[in-house]
């Protein structure tokens, strides 16, 4: 080689088995080992409940040593509901089995409408997971694609931690799924992100629901520092008002702390929760956060079609609603389905959606108007009023078609003039019950509203609408209180028959509720609908009138007067034409004279009510007619002729959905058969007398019928 800078360039003195640098001066650089990342937060210091959330991961955890790729969890539910403090509490458990790192980040810090772009992520991962040597730089990828490559090269190693925080899209999670199979990667979000399950199959979803009663307390006890910070009933009170929403939760614990801090009663704020018109403001802390803000970014985050039908919904006076009135007030499904993908409707049961109770506050105070029904508050905002329209109309009608399969009596409201609106909305009447019980505190409360709001037409009609729901399932609480309504209503108006219409509701509900404290009020109200109907000469109230004050007299033990009320009942009738109306009273006449020991007459007159009412067809009153034949057949101490009629009302009864007369009937027939000697059918009717007792009975305590049938059991 060359000599010019005197520098001899042979190597010399040995054998050299691997390579040789040759230079003239050598610089060694020692490096150093790349810091591992450990950017999860911390932990949440104080957390309750989700056990069965973290036995779920637990279980998917455990069978990580076997999978071909990382685990990917997500975590949805409301805003509030504290999905990022349940997968930092999980994670922070999991962290010494990690040595690749714990990567952290929010994938909408702006809000779901300005989801981050992972590659500005991933050029943050990239940087921490390279000690924060490594540039990113012309070398070096910058496009999604190289970027997530790259990433993936990092993480190939060994195992690491990912939380990925307020996700929007799947689209922003799959380029940030680490390299190294035993890797697990959590993921917040309000949305389902069905398509991370459609690549992913394997991604197991956990949905975070309310707080019960006992987890909420132990929180809010937590948080407020004292377990004796309330008494109980403001404790319930303050709980009840949260729904169990960790965020309420916090900041309801929060602020009774600082209250008692400062000698102040914190009461006070129980008070505020209480009222929804406080309730949102009350769960605020000044200047940092607040339940209504965090709702504040999902709603302003909506188009205007679901925005449209939030605040619509928000007016609804109770947070569980039929889809199909849902469906009714949206403009399209796609908004129904937006809301639903928001977490702000849920499932809740079949054909049924519902809010969460702070959602529907947040909704109903974005509607601007605020329907307070016991301070009859009225809604002024122009979006409320034709939301309160819709929905009185919608269950006006849906009441109607129900009592439509129920009964065919006469009705005054109008809606039952237009009958092709009514007769197909439901197969039969089993079916149209059913569909009003999953709707009756939506009703009831839709009574109160149309009132409290000037629509004292609509709460009446509504009133007399829902007598055959009532009727039949005997829920006499709410009845007697839709009727008190339904009278307040019409008096409000200047329809005088309305007014003795609501009178003669009322008086039939506390009849019918068979308590001895109700025989007084309902006699009273038969009389002020008697006495109007008089004066404005209206023969078919005047009748009913007469029907019910002879109803009342007969169950006082005095047929006889009961008997000469049910004639004038037909004598006020006089030339219309009214065959159920006189079916009725003729079975009422034969009841009478039964009970005055007048049997050949009474028997022929129950007969001859079956035979009417089968005519019309009215199976219920044909089977209550064919019920009191054996009945009256009994007292003339002929038992031969009463199975045959009871066993055909048995059959009858059974397709009404009237399962106090069935047990009443089935009760019956089974002092009968025991007369016969057949105890084993006696005790199978006794037991369903008894189970049907029970069901219509609910929490109410035990009724007269269930003792009755509870004692030929021996019980």
């Amino acid at each position: 080689m060359g000599e010019r800078d005197g520098i001899e360039n042979t190597i010399t003195g040995g054998t050299f088995l691997a390579p040789v640098v040759q230079a003239r001066e050598v610089h060694v650089h020692r490096s150093t080992t790349a810091r591992v990342p450990r950017l999860l937060g911390p932990a949440p210091d104080v957390f309750v409940d989700r056990t069965p959330v973290f036995a779920a991961l637990a279980r998917a955890s455990a069978e990580r040593a076997g999978r071909d790729a990382p685990l990917i969890v997500t975590v949805t539910g409301l805003p509030g509901m504290g999905k990022t403090a349940t997968a930092l509490r999980w994670l922070h458990q999991l962290g010494a089995d990690f040595p690749g790192g714990h990567l952290q980040d929010d994938m909408s810090p702006q809000g779901p409408l300005k989801p981050r772009d992972p590659a500005a992520v991933l050029e943050g991962f990239i940087r921490e997971l390279s000690g924060r040597q490594e540039q990113i730089g012309p070398s070096r990828p910058t496009d999604l694609n190289g970027l997530a490559a790259h990433y993936r090269s990092l993480t190939a190693d060994a195992p690491t931690l990912v939380l990925l925080d307020n996700v929007v899209s799947a689209a922003q999670v799959r380029p940030l799924l680490p390299g190294h199979p035993g890797s697990v990667v959590v993921v917040t979000s309000r949305f389902p992100l069905t398509g991370l399950r459609v690549s992913h199959p394997r991604t197991l979803s956990v949905h975070l629901d309310a707080l019960d009663a006992g987890s909420g307390a132990e929180l809010f006890h937590a948080v407020t520092g004292r377990p004796d910070a309330l008494d109980r009933p403001a404790l319930e009170d303050v709980l009840r008002a949260c729904a169990g929403l960790p965020l309420a939760v916090r900041i309801a614990g929060a602020r009774v702390g600082e209250l008692l801090e400062t000698g102040e009663d914190p009461a006070e704020l129980a008070r505020e929760l209480v009222d929804r018109r406080t309730r949102l403001e009350a769960l605020t802390v000044p200047d940092d956060l607040s339940v209504a803000q965090v709702f504040d970014a999902v709603y302003d985050s909506l188009a205007e079609g679901a925005a449209e039908l939030y605040r619509a919904l928000g007016l609804h006076p109770t947070p569980e609603f039929s889809r199909e009135l849902v469906r009714r007030l949206a403009r399209t499904e796609g908004d129904v389905r937006t809301l639903v993908r928001e977490r702000l409707l849920e499932p809740a049961g079949d054909g049924r959606l519902r809010m969460h109770g702070l959602v529907h506050d947040h909704a109903r105070t974005a509607a601007g108007g605020v329907v307070d029904t016991r301070t009859t508050d009225r809604c002024v905002d122009r979006h409320s009023a034709p939301c309160v329209d819709h929905y009185v109309d919608w269950y006006l009608e849906r009441a109607a078609a129900v009592e439509w399969q129920t009964s065919d009596r006469w009705r005054y409201g109008p809606m039952f003039a237009q009958p092709e609106r009514l007769r197909n909305a439901f197969a039969g009447a089993d079916e149209a019950l059913d569909a009003m019980e999953a709707d009756r505190a939506n009703v009831v409360a839709v009574v109160e509203l149309a009132h409290a709001t000037g629509r004292h037409a609509a709460a009446w009609q509504l009133c007399e609408a829902l007598r055959g729901f009532f009727f039949r399932r005997k829920y006499h609480a709410d009845w007697v209180a839709v009727c008190l309504t339904g009278v307040s209503a019409a008096q409000q108006g200047d329809d005088p028959i309305a007014v003795a219409r609501m009178h003669l509701e009322l008086a039939f509900a506390y009849a019918d509720r068979d308590d001895e404290s109700d025989a007084a009020a309902a006699r009273d109200h038969y009389d002020h609908a008697l006495t109007l109907a008089c004066a404005l000469r209206h023969a078919r109230t005047e009748s009913s009138a007469l029907e019910g004050l002879g109803l009342l007299e007969l169950r006082a033990g005095r047929p006889q007067a009961a008997a000469d009320h049910f004639r004038r009942a037909v004598d006020a009738l006089e030339d219309i034409d009214h065959p159920r109306g006189r079916a009725l009273l003729t079975f009422h006449l034969g009841r009478a004279l039964s009970a005055d020991r007048r049997h050949s007459e009474a028997a022929e007159l129950l007969l001859r009510a079956r035979a009417l009412f089968a005519a019309l067809p009215d199976h219920f009153n044909e089977a209550k007619s064919l019920w009191h034949y054996a009945q009256a057949r009994l007292r003339a101490d002929r038992p031969d002729e009463a199975l045959a009629p009871l066993n055909e009302a048995a059959a009858l009864i059974h397709t009404c959905g009237a399962p106090k007369e069935e047990a009443d009937i089935l009760l019956l027939r089974g002092d009968v058969l025991a007369t016969e000697g057949r105890q084993e059918a006696a005790e199978a009717d006794w037991r369903s007398a008894l189970e049907l007792y029970v069901r219509v009975g609910g929490a109410g305590g035990e009724s007269t019928g269930a003792r009755a049938a509870r004692e030929r059991l021996g019980g």
